[in-house]
């Protein structure tokens, strides 16, 4: 066979994306992913060397280094290989043309991505005796579509000739394996440096012009590793014996394949056919079912069951887990009493919390983490974590069109009426951004589906939903908003109890639980009804004009500067101003407020939550002395107010002066309005209550913001974010509380640390790797000092 093959040469088509086979191939090449634990190339490699053909080139382009590295120049396994790489897609004529200086003799085109046995030396002497200018080797499939199929004549020159075919166009089940035999005469019917397909223009040209194409219809064993599915396949495949291809591993059992150095503890049940690699260990009493392929240096915990699992290496599997169907790539942690569904397929370098669960299907990119107790219904792309927790700091938050969908907030919004009796009344509104409002008009129809009245709301802000749910009695509220920079695309869902304020923890678990657990109540006898209110936004400010002076607002003829989103702001706030006296330019606050003769300049954020004030002179009040205005402002108008145990000191003892009580409160926004949860409007989360309340303190005071200013209590603040792992994040508490022993210590939210010098909060982000240092000194030396040595120790506990 040697002998009448010696002038033969090879190219190994290795430069494929395996676009559908992803995630397995986000970080490996389509021709580098493992087929019982060797690239899928490295059987095409042994296939040309059985065949006597041993000089081969290999066409690179997606990630050709991985490739390179493996192989080298081929000697390992007995070949010799020479690489051509494409800086841009040459197609599959282009690439072979790629390698012209290597083919001065008859060759073989092969995928570097399939599995087959096929016998390569009958397929050449079937080209040889009819002196075909190429020959493509074919095969018989069930399912031609995604192939070309092929029609020849009865000495096998090929008359017809379909790429990829409609159903309506599939007149044959032989189709082309991409495997072709050629003359290098071939070459020159290829351009140089452009993109040519072989199956798309150079044989149809051939067909046309009448040259000598062959098909031979091979017997024996083919796949395209194309899709997940058929990779998987494959693999069984090759463990039932049903392709021609060396195991190189010992058969200790019928089908039962093991490498060196397997350690394989106590009442391990292993079911064949499977294959386990070198250096796995299989801990006591774990079950290996049929069908499964262990990666070298994989670990299995104690009571872990796996069937029909493909794993790669470097794995390792805790206890009691359950993996059925599902394919993982290297570098996975799988914690304990974890569940990985049929077809779940777990990308390189993920972490998967104990006691989760992987739905079926259900693909997690490569550097994912999956915490605690989540459960995973769909596929995780972007982003980095999957958590239990979809509720953050101040609601739901995510990419538009990425992580925050129309299908996510439909199924949102059924798991929040799942907890609510049929016919309760639940507001919406949404910005003006029309994504938030169509995401809006998606969780009306779901929730009217459900059997819940909803009330639209139209366009609005959070201080609008908070009245609106209070004034109409409703049983609670939705908001939606795109935060700023827009550029970021993230949008916000907001909800709202019966009283106006966020959702409590538990209802926020409560909801989680609903939706993660698919428990929806859908019933065509009682639909929900829908109701549009006009009426809020007049009703709102209505209500705020009894709260403050207007009288002496409009003699003072105040001159303002406002910045804020476009939309929607200036039209409902405008005729409000008129009413007041108040003139008002819209325009960024960096052209000046001096330069407008504003008398303030306020930025509003995107949600008429917060805001920051400029003075006459253009002076940005920093968030402590906002706070102290603010407290003079809620003076004889608010009798108890909520202040996180942020603050500054100062700010307390303000409040006394003022007869305010001061409740000192966890700094979650709900914490902070529940002390005063009476107010039908609340200074510290509403921006234009609050702007209208310094309007008439200023009015009153009849003296300039820079004059009152100097007025208010000096605070001497730092503040610091530090990086923190989420798992690191215990350790960082307990090693604050361990080495803060003696010392007085306040424990509302945080850890807080009184010292002779101030004092420092050390707080843990609840939605990031961070944990933020806030301190205060009696001097901003002192202060930076408290927060830099607090940040540097908490680096150092990790």
């Amino acid at each position: 066979m040697k002998e009448e093959l010696r002038e033969m040469k090879a190219v190994i088509m290795a430069g494929g994306k395996g676009t559908r086979l992803r995630p397995l191939t986000s970080h490996t090449p389509k021709p580098m992913v493992p087929l019982l634990n060797r690239p899928c190339m490295e059987y095409t490699i042994d296939l040309l060397k059985k065949h006597g053909i041993t000089e081969i080139a290999v066409t690179l382009q997606y990630l050709p280094d991985v490739i390179r590295n493996t192989f080298g120049d081929g000697s390992r396994y007995g070949v010799s290989l020479v690489y051509f790489e494409e800086t841009t897609p040459l197609g599959t004529a282009g690439s072979v043309k790629n390698c012209a200086d290597f083919l001065d003799e008859r060759f073989i085109v092969i995928s570097g991505d399939t599995l087959t046995d096929i016998h390569l030396s009958d397929a050449i002497r079937f080209h040889d005796q009819n002196n075909a200018l190429a020959t493509l080797i074919l095969t018989k499939v069930e399912t031609p579509l995604e192939f070309g199929v092929v029609m020849t004549d009865e000495g096998g020159r090929i008359t017809r000739f379909v790429e990829k075919p409609s159903w309506a166009e599939v007149f044959s089940d032989t189709v082309n394996t991409g495997m072709y035999v050629c003359e290098p005469e071939v070459l020159s019917y290829i351009a140089e440096d452009r993109e040519v397909d072989f199956s798309k223009e150079v044989f149809p040209l051939f067909l046309q012009e009448g040259k000598p194409l062959y098909g031979y219809s091979a017997e024996g064993y083919w796949s395209d590793i194309g899709s997940l599915e058929v990779y998987r396949q494959a693999q069984f495949d090759l463990l039932d014996g049903r392709v021609n291809l060396e195991i190189k591993a010992q058969e200790i059992a019928p089908r039962i394949f093991l490498e060196n150095h397997v350690r394989v503890d106590s009442s391990v049940r292993l079911e064949g056919p499977l294959y386990i690699s070198e250096n796995v260990h299989l801990q006591n009493g774990v079950g290996i079912g049929a069908y499964s392929v262990l990666g070298a240096n994989t670990t299995v915990a104690t009571g872990t069951k796996l069937s029909q699992a493909i794993v790669w290496e470097n794995t390792v599997i805790g206890k009691k887990a359950e993996i059925n169907g599902a394919t993982l790539c290297r570098n996975i942690r799988v914690g304990e009493s974890v569940m990985l569904g049929e077809g779940a397929v777990i990308g390189d370098n993920c972490r998967i919390g104990s006691k989760s669960v992987v739905k079926a299907g259900v693909k997690i990119w490569p550097d994912k983490e999956v915490e605690e107790s989540a459960t995973v219904h769909t596929s995780l792309i972007y982003g980095t974590r999957q958590s239990k927790n979809l509720f953050g700091t101040n609601g739901i938050k995510g990419i538009g069109n990425v992580e925050i969908t129309t299908e996510f907030v439909t199924r949102l919004a059924a798991a929040y009426a799942y907890l609510l009796r049929p016919g309760s009344r639940i507001a919406l509104s949404a910005c003006s951004h029309p994504f938030a409002q169509l995401l809006k008009h998606s969780m009306m129809t779901s929730l009217c589906s459900s059997g819940i009245d909803t009330v639209d709301f139209g366009m609005g802000n959070a201080p609008l939903m908070r009245y609106g749910v209070r004034g109409l009695q409703c049983i609670g509220g939705i908001h939606l908003y795109m935060a700023e920079p827009l550029e970021e695309k993230e949008i916000v869902i907001q909800f709202i109890d019966h009283a106006g304020l966020p959702i409590s923890r538990d209802m926020e678990r409560k909801i989680e639980n609903a939706y993660w657990q698919e428990t929806y109540v859908r019933s065509l006898h009682h639909l929900g009804e829908l109701h549009v209110e006009h009426q809020v936004q007049d009703a709102y400010l209505r209500a705020m004009a009894e709260q403050i002076d207007v009288a002496r607002i409009q003699r003072q003829r105040f001159h303002l500067l406002i910045d804020c989103e476009t939309r929607f702001m200036p039209a409902f706030l405008t005729p409000f101003f008129q009413a007041l006296g108040i003139t008002v330019v819209y325009g960024p606050i960096q052209e000046g407020v001096s330069k407008n003769g504003a008398d303030l300049g306020i930025r509003l954020d995107k949600n008429a939550e917060l805001f920051s004030l400029f003075t006459e002179q253009g002076q940005k009040l920093s968030a402590e002395q906002l706070l102290a205005l603010q407290l003079l402002a809620c003076s004889g108008h608010h009798k108890r107010i909520g202040l996180p145990v942020s603050a500054p000191m100062e700010l307390e003892h303000l409040a006394q002066l003022l007869q305010l009580e001061v409740v000192r409160t966890k700094v979650a926004p709900r914490s902070m309005m529940e002390v005063s949860v009476e107010e039908r409007f609340h200074p510290m989360f509403d921006a234009v209550y609050s702007l209208m309340r310094i309007l008439s303190y200023l009015s009153r005071e009849e003296k300039p913001m820079s004059v009152l200013l100097e007025l208010l209590p000096a605070c001497h603040m730092e503040k610091k974010t530090v990086f923190c792992p989420w798992s690191s994040k215990g350790k960082v508490m307990r090693k604050v509380l361990e080495e803060n022993k003696g010392k007085l210590l306040e424990l509302v939210d945080g850890i807080k640390v009184y010292d002779v010098n101030g004092w420092v909060l050390i707080l843990p982000d609840s939605e990031d790797s961070h944990v933020k240092v806030i301190s205060q000194g009696a001097t901003a030396e002192t202060a930076a000092t408290l927060a830099s040595s607090y940040a540097r120790r908490i680096a150092e506990y990790q």
